[in-house]
């Protein structure tokens, strides 16, 4: 935090609510104003939105998203670097053109609930910027499937951090329901029908999100499955809140782009999405490999894109999918602006690496074919449980838990 109050004027967090946006905000600036206070402090900054900016800096404007000409006065206003701290909970994408010419002096950072390593279930042993530079230190793993299901159940909510599993996701079932009975209704949406949807969603983490997929998901409970507009306006919904991740497909350069698959998938903003949503209890999860392999990709792919994120915010990689014609899938690609990627596969144990192996060769080989991109910077296979970090000798792909993962 330190360096970016030091190198921008304004800095912008948005994530999902509860998420730990404000504290963290509060634990640099010196005062706030909470605009979301619907009783007395939105009805004044309505009439007058400079009221928000006022108090001693760095300031924290909080969910100012209801006040779309709020960052125009800040960026007027802004004299030195580190002034105004603005969260939101809804995405933001329409600023005014004078914000829009002034937004190299702001930064936006998009923030996730805790990662493994942040709530100190990784041994923080691979690091992913690391891999990026070749640096890779191979350490014994004891992690069992049992307790990754503990990890998905619990979630990373900062609110409970040093709760037992059972505690955390007790938390985590009350802080869902609320968003689903207050941001997904005050957005025009009804409670049944998006826990319907959200449930097929963390059920499909992975897969193709297309309407039949989740229709038949949906339909499972027996009632009458949404139109696909319902559908699609929820999940739209959903991606306004940061309740879910859009991953999109990786257009990439092989020589039969059009083979290529690249309409978005989601992924839950936290791994205790799915087992709230869709009423799993902790045993559930294990003895399902279908839910665990749901549960798994979903809390790879929030702290893959957490650490990504921290690596150089504002620049951070991108996190997409790759899926073709030909049947071949790679559940995870970093790519970064200045043209470096890595691809990742999730698997369960050791028993799933060498069919992984295999597909990420594949994708290595359809990008090489294709000769407008170099080779990836590493490949890697990242486990729910194997006794040991390793790299593969024969394809150089590393073979990583994600209780070892950290930035």
């Amino acid at each position: 935090m330190p360096n970016l109050l030091n190198s921008y004027k304004i800095l912008e967090f948005t994530g999902v609510r509860g998420c730990g946006k404000t504290s963290l905000c509060l634990a640099s600036a010196q005062s706030i104003t909470h605009c979301d206070e619907k009783n007395i402090v939105l009805p004044l900054i309505q009439t007058d939105p400079r009221l928000a900016l006022t108090g001693v800096r760095p300031h924290v404007i909080d969910e100012w998203a209801d006040l779309p000409n709020l960052q125009e006065f800040a960026y007027r206003e802004t004299s030195d670097f580190g002034e105004f701290l603005f969260t939101s909970s809804r995405r933001t994408e329409e600023s005014t053109r004078y914000v829009m010419t002034r937004q190299s002096r702001g930064a936006r950072i998009k923030m996730h609930t805790l990662t493994l390593a942040e709530i100190g279930a990784s041994d923080k042993s691979v690091s992913l910027s690391g891999l990026f530079r070749g640096e890779f230190d191979p350490r014994r793993s004891t992690t069992s499937l049992g307790s990754i299901a503990s990890l998905m159940y619990a979630g990373g909510w900062p609110q409970t951090i040093g709760m037992d599993s059972a505690a955390a996701h007790a938390v985590a079932s009350m802080h869902i329901e609320s968003l689903l009975a207050g941001e997904v209704e005050a957005a025009g949406r009804k409670e049944a029908t998006a826990r319907r949807v959200l449930r097929a969603v963390c059920s499909n983490v992975g897969n193709d999100f297309t309407y039949d997929a989740l229709a038949d998901l949906m339909a499972e409970d027996g009632e009458k499955v949404p139109s696909r507009n319902t559908v699609t306006g929820y999940l739209r919904t959903f991606e306004e809140l940061f309740l879910v991740d859009r991953i999109d497909g990786w257009d990439a350069p092989v020589r039969a782009k059009s083979r290529v698959k690249i309409k978005p998938r989601y992924i839950p903003c936290d791994a205790s999405l799915g087992p709230v949503v869709c009423r799993w209890r902790q045993g559930d999860i294990t003895s399902d490999a279908r839910l665990f392999m749901a549960g798994l990709r979903a809390l790879v792919g929030h702290d893959l894109q957490a650490y990504a994120g921290t690596i150089s915010p504002g620049h951070a990689p991108r996190l997409c999918y790759y899926a073709d014609a030909d049947g071949l899938a790679v559940d995870y690609v970093l790519l970064s602006d200045d043209g470096r990627w890595a691809a990742f596969n999730v698997e369960i144990g050791e028993a799933q690496v060498a069919a992984s192996i295999k597909r990420l060769e594949r994708l290595k080989k359809k990008v090489a074919n294709g000769g407008e991109l170099q080779g990836p910077e590493f490949t890697a296979v990242i486990l729910a449980s194997t006794p040991h970090s390793h790299r593969d000798t024969a394809t150089g792909t590393y073979i990583v838990p994600v209780t070892s993962l950290t930035v």
